[in-house]
């Protein structure tokens, strides 16, 4: 990836671009009025866009501008703050204080419903591994602003991780977080709108093996739990209880473990 600026670079936009170029170990290039597409065709990267009001990016291989937003995850929040069910919350029965690892982070809507869960004496581990929604993830979720407090504090307290969940899982302690979440649904779901499916594209698909499976049971405490598409043969091939939801096309799947000594 190359960092710019938007249109004319204002000094405060200098700033934060060189920051970010440094911060990530990624060059930054003065924008000097160049359209995006033309740099993209003659660099051949992605392109990290800083602008006013937000940064997006702006990928070597489509036209999409690609940005941190939480979507979905504000409205589920809303609905816990009402004190309504939650299903990752009740699935994974996640707790004021429980420690929680998001194995496939994306743009970590799941991590802060969690984070939400398990309060600031929580901890909240997402693991991402295409640098590119790395990048989103990271940069978006500790600046932008909803208009909750609670909710702002939750994306801050995400601690992110650029790394492939695997090679994380080998190096993780045994029995280092109560729960370890699996959502492959976020590579190969059922949302069509194009701005998913453009952030899809760029998501490392890691297969979630047996391999991956047994080290996930390794590193959980208390359970693994997994989201995937209902008819999805993942559930038994992996050793899953599904928990069916009859109104939903995806479902929740756990395997509970029994308590580890730290």
């Amino acid at each position: 990836m190359i960092i710019t600026t938007a249109g004319r670079s204002q000094s405060e936009l200098v700033s934060q671009a060189k920051r970010l170029s440094h911060s990530y170990g990624l060059p930054y290039l003065e924008r000097n009025g160049a359209p995006i597409e033309r740099l993209k065709r003659q660099y051949q990267e992605d392109i990290v866009v800083v602008g006013k009001e937000r940064l997006f990016i702006s990928p070597l291989q489509g036209e999409e501008k690609l940005f941190f937003h939480p979507n979905l995850a504000m409205v589920r929040a809303k609905r816990v703050f009402k004190g309504e069910e939650e299903p990752l919350i009740s699935t994974a029965k996640l707790k004021e204080g429980m420690s929680f690892l998001d194995c496939t982070l994306g743009l970590a809507s799941d991590s802060i419903i969690a984070s939400i869960a398990v309060g600031a004496s929580g901890s909240i581990t997402g693991i991402e591994g295409n640098q590119l929604l790395y990048f989103l993830a990271r940069e978006g979720l500790a600046s932008f602003v909803s208009g909750n407090d609670f909710f702002n504090q939750a994306m801050r307290r995400i601690n992110v991780i650029h790394n492939d969940h695997y090679s994380f899982l080998l190096g993780a302690e045994t029995g280092s977080f109560d729960v370890v979440y699996f959502d492959p649904m976020f590579h190969t779901g059922i949302n069509t709108s194009t701005g998913i499916n453009v952030i899809r594209k760029q998501a490392l698909t890691t297969n979630i093996s047996v391999d991956v499976i047994n080290e996930a049971k390794r590193v959980a405490r208390k359970r693994v739990v997994i989201k995937d598409h209902w008819k999805s043969e993942r559930f038994d091939q992996l050793g899953f209880t599904q928990h069916k939801r009859k109104t939903s096309l995806f479902h929740y799947g756990t395997i509970e473990l029994t308590l580890k000594k730290r």
